[in-house]
């Protein structure tokens, strides 16, 4: 990542907060900012994640509910199941 295209922030933690990333960081080797980028980075996907698969049952369950449609898989032997 480009030091260029960071944006500075600022964030207020606990003492215990900070002591206990800053502990994590040095046992990885990065610097604290690295760190919560790379955290921040994780949640955003799983934000998005949990997103999608909100919108894809939400769609599945249109979809099963809906006679017309569920009759075309049974056309091309296709057999669309909700899975986890």
């Amino acid at each position: 990542m480009r030091k260029e295209s960071l944006t500075r922030t600022q964030v207020l933690l606990e003492p215990e907060q900070l002591k206990a990333l800053m502990k994590i960081a040095a046992q990885e080797g990065k610097s604290v900012s690295a760190l919560l980028r790379e955290w921040v980075d994780q949640a955003l996907q799983e934000h998005k994640q949990k997103k999608l698969a909100v919108a894809a049952k939400a769609m599945a369950e249109i979809y099963y509910s809906d006679g017309d449609l569920v009759s075309y898989s049974a056309i091309d032997g296709d057999d669309f199941s909700l899975k986890g």
